[in-house]
């Protein structure tokens, strides 16, 4: 019993491949085809018999029906000449062409297919009969005699005629009958078999998109989702490989968070020693220096200035990802001075400019500021670094309703549409940033992404006129007005 058990349970769990579902689902659908196929072809060829019989027996009868005319052309023929001449064979060939053309009638009475048939046959034998009476028993020669028989005759051959284009007329009506209906059925079928077919394209693409979404659940750093795959033997491996391949990513993740958050504490305290050593050099207060030595100092400091960014971009990095910003007010006129400050050097270096639309109100906003500023400095600092000298920067900042919205736009490079989809991802560095003499760390679209999704606010990128990138964010934000509010 256990073992029947085993099995039974075995079978139930067992599911067919790709191409045995592919082949189950192409035979079940051609199936109805196929059935109507073999039918036409079975009505066809009784039809194709009965179109044989139909110009066999016509053939048949013209064939006797024309010999029973020509004998009884013959018969009256022979018999106006043994009337003038009283000749012995005359007697004998009349006799043989009356007894030919009763057998005549005999025998198209015996292959006719209808009692139609048979009756003007019998109607024709009766007419022969009395002019066979007139003619041969009470000896009358008169010529008036054949005429009768000659309109039944004429009559016969338009009836027979009509008769033979009227079974054909019949018999290609019921073959376009059963080529209509032919057409029907397969017109019929033909949805069923596309819902079928159908059916099994949806079923595949249906397990293929939910692949698609763990996939995109795992680029996104969805480590704790349990990967369920069901469907054909392949898509069920496929999902297990998917589940191997989350747990290993997500090793690789931790470790990467803990390798960083050692690494940036790790040199601070060294550059800390850097820093302080460059600026006792540069004081002279070890001893003077010459202008050789200042250029290689000030080349050390350019250099710890850019470390101590790339370290603090790593610090807030890892900050975000690891914790959520309390909410505080703030009040936007305070953050756009220093967010200038910030830049001013910047600015006046290369001549470039921060142009601020502002349409915020001017109470504070309740909004996680430090997050804000984070985000605003990142992207102001990546347009500044890719737009070319003597260019502004613009950032439009308004209010609709609950939402925070935020514009930052510039003049430069812009990002090619094959980058578009990895620009976010944390050390991702584009071909423009190759091309720009001082490379950032690789983190400040990232940054800006993790701060909006800590907000619960969107991101979109667009493409600026006539070059550049457009940054479009919105936050929902708390009224502060509204915050305190409370029932009476």
């Amino acid at each position: 019993m256990a073992s029947l058990a085993k099995k039974y349970s075995a079978l139930l769990r067992w599911r067919p491949n790709l191409i045995g579902q592919f082949l189950f689902s192409t035979l079940l659908s051609l199936l109805p085809l196929s059935l109507v196929v073999i039918v036409f072809l079975n009505a066809l060829n009784k039809q194709l018999a009965v179109t044989q019989q139909i110009v066999s027996d016509n053939y048949q009868i013209t064939k006797s029906f024309n010999n029973l005319k020509q004998d009884l052309n013959s018969l009256e023929r022979a018999t106006r000449q043994n009337w003038v001449l009283k000749s012995e064979s005359l007697d004998e060939l009349i006799v043989d062409k009356w007894q030919s053309s009763l057998q005549s009638i005999d025998e198209l009475t015996f292959i006719s297919p209808t009692g139609d048939y048979i009756n003007q046959w019998q109607q024709l034998a009766k007419e022969l009969q009395l002019a066979h009476t007139q003619l041969v028993s009470e000896g009358l020669q008169d010529a008036q005699l054949f005429i009768p028989v000659s309109e039944l005759i004429a009559r016969q051959t338009l009836w027979l005629r009509d008769q033979n284009e009227l079974q054909i007329t019949k018999n290609q009506q019921q073959l376009k009958a059963l080529q209509n209906s032919f057409i029907n059925w397969l017109i019929a079928l033909t949805p069923l078999t596309l819902l079928v077919g159908g059916g099994f394209l949806w079923r595949i693409s249906g397990r293929l998109k939910g692949l698609t979404s763990v996939i995109d659940k795992l680029g996104q750093g969805h480590w704790q989702q349990k990967i369920s795959v069901q469907g054909s033997a392949e898509l069920v491996e496929l999902g297990n490989k998917l589940q191997w391949v989350q747990e290993q990513l997500h090793q690789l993740e931790q470790q990467k968070d803990t390798f960083l958050r050692h690494v940036t504490h790790e040199l601070k305290t060294p550059l800390a020693s850097m820093v302080e050593g460059t600026d006792l050099l540069t004081d002279e207060i070890v001893g003077p220096i010459n202008k050789e030595q200042q250029a290689v100092l000030e080349l050390i400091t350019q250099s710890m200035v850019r470390l101590r960014a790339m370290i603090d971009s790593l610090l807030s990095y890892n900050a975000i990802r690891s914790s959520k910003e309390d909410l505080s007010e703030l009040v936007f006129s305070q953050l756009i001075t220093k967010i200038n400050n910030h830049f001013e050097h910047r600015l006046v270096a290369r001549k470039q400019s921060l142009c601020w639309h502002c349409d915020l109100p001017e109470q504070p906003l309740e909004i996680a500021a430090e997050l804000v500023e984070m985000i605003l400095i990142q992207l102001i600092s990546n347009g500044l670094k890719f737009s070319p000298q003597q260019q502004a920067v613009d950032i439009h900042l308004s209010l609709a309703g609950s939402t925070l919205k935020m514009i930052v736009s510039d003049q430069g490079t812009g990002i090619q549409e094959q980058e578009k989809s990895h620009i976010f991802s944390a050390f991702y560095q584009g071909k423009n940033a190759k091309d720009v003499t001082a490379q950032g760390s690789g983190l400040g679209l990232t940054i800006v992404k993790e701060s909006v999704e800590q907000l619960m606010g969107t991101l979109l990128l667009e493409q600026n006129e006539p070059q550049g990138c457009r940054f479009i964010i919105q936050i929902p934000i708390i009224n502060p007005t509204n915050k305190n509010q409370g029932v009476n």
